[in-house]
């Protein structure tokens, strides 16, 4: 069922790198809260929204392409 670009492994992988780019977001955002600035650590704050959004989406396939392999593994009522 899988196809190259359309794997667990694919999404798990853009998930991490998603993650990791987040991570470093928030990390940065807190740098500059801490040192005072918590306005400039609010605005780069926000840039988290579009790498958690991306990671969120890429689980929801992931999970899809588990549901979707597992099915397919089954015996199906509508060939019997």
């Amino acid at each position: 069922m899988s196809r190259p670009g359309l794997s667990i492994t694919a999404c798990l992988t853009e998930i991490s790198l998603r993650l990791t780019e987040a991570a470093a977001v928030a990390k940065a955002a807190l740098t500059c809260a801490e040192a005072g600035a918590e306005r400039e650590g609010l605005r780069i704050d926000m840039d988290l929204d579009v790498p958690l959004s991306e990671a969120g989406t890429l689980h929801a396939a992931a999970c899809l392409i588990g549901r979707l392999e597992r099915s397919a593994e089954r015996p199906s009522d509508a060939c019997r």
